[in-house]
């Protein structure tokens, strides 16, 4: 019991590490997805090598639970809120705006329509520190959106980005749908995910290879190795080891910060990788909703309030 609430420095060093991996690798999808998209593989590439290949890994998770708890229709209700639904979509809206607005924009409204869907249907509490955290999410959504309004001369690679940045809201939407059915479902965290990535890839190997756009037979070998392995073995499998690592050994309060570090982390890597300046509004933007983010999280309090954590 005391290590559970106060863990030792090693404890909380190793989870400290292993929330960092999760956060750096959650940024770098849509950088990395990005990226694929402007070389030589499709959007429907990358989507088909994530399920094919995390499908693959995790079919025997899979096979060993199977439907235990849910049924059929359950599993799919899954799998489009957090597995080939959600992705899909997410592809659709980088074509749109950059992967600077998906890091911020996604996780963020993610976060929002979880505790209000909580708060709603599983009764959940909402404390001071997540309705003050959901103001200054907000904000800072709309301080990036002010940025798109203005994209045709702000940024001309992207003049419609605020039709991505509407995409990334329903992608948000469906991730809380994956996060509240799960909860509510009582669906355990490794066995959830087997069932996103197999029943996905059932979903989308057949459509891929019968109307999908494919570059796969002509990209290079190298190319399709690395989307394949970032997408199918570090985004779907990894991210989540990591990050259920971390919770274990600090907690999910303490865990659940590295989730507000996301939209940093693909703000900074875009501008290397895809030579993406954010400007004023953007960088403003990040910082909003990651204050926002540590407030909904509970992990500071707001102003001129103190709030005594009882758990």
């Amino acid at each position: 019991m005391p290590n559970t609430l106060q863990p030792d420095s090693g404890q909380l060093t190793r989870g400290i590490i292993f929330g960092l991996i999760a956060a750096m690798i959650w940024g770098a999808w849509p950088v990395i997805s990005a990226y694929g998209v402007k070389q030589s593989l499709s959007a429907s590439d990358l989507v088909f090598l994530r399920f094919f290949v995390s499908g693959i890994i995790l079919l025997p998770i899979f096979l060993k639970h199977k439907f235990t708890g849910i049924n059929l229709g359950k599993g799919l209700v899954l799998a489009a809120g957090a597995g080939v639904g959600y992705i899909s979509l997410c592809m659709y809206g980088l074509s749109f705006a950059p992967a600077s607005h998906f890091g911020v924009i996604t996780p963020s409204c993610m976060l929002t329509f979880t505790t209000l869907g909580s708060w709603l249907f599983l009764k959940e509490k909402l404390t001071m520190s997540r309705v003050f955290g959901f103001g200054i999410i907000v904000s800072g959504v709309l301080t990036i959106g002010w940025s798109s309004i203005h994209s045709g001369t702000v940024n001309p690679d992207y003049p419609e980005s605020w039709k991505g940045d509407l995409i990334f809201i329903v992608c948000g939407s469906l991730w809380a749908t994956y996060t509240l059915c799960s909860r509510s479902w009582k669906v355990e965290a490794f066995h959830a995910t087997s069932l996103v990535s197999v029943l996905s890839m059932l979903i989308i190997t057949p459509l891929y290879f019968l109307f999908m756009e494919s570059n796969l037979t002509t990209a290079p070998i190298g190319e399709v190795i690395f989307q394949g392995t970032a997408q199918g073995v570090f985004t779907a499998v990894l991210a989540l080891l990591f990050f259920s690592k971390s919770v274990n050994l600090i907690g999910a309060s303490k865990g659940a910060v590295f989730g507000a570090l996301v939209p940093a982390v693909a703000l900074i890597l875009s501008v290397p990788v895809l030579s993406e300046i954010p400007n004023f509004m953007e960088i403003m933007g990040v910082i909003i909703v990651s204050i926002g983010m540590l407030f909904a999280l509970g992990l500071i309090k707001p102003p001129n309030r103190q709030v005594r954590l009882q758990n």
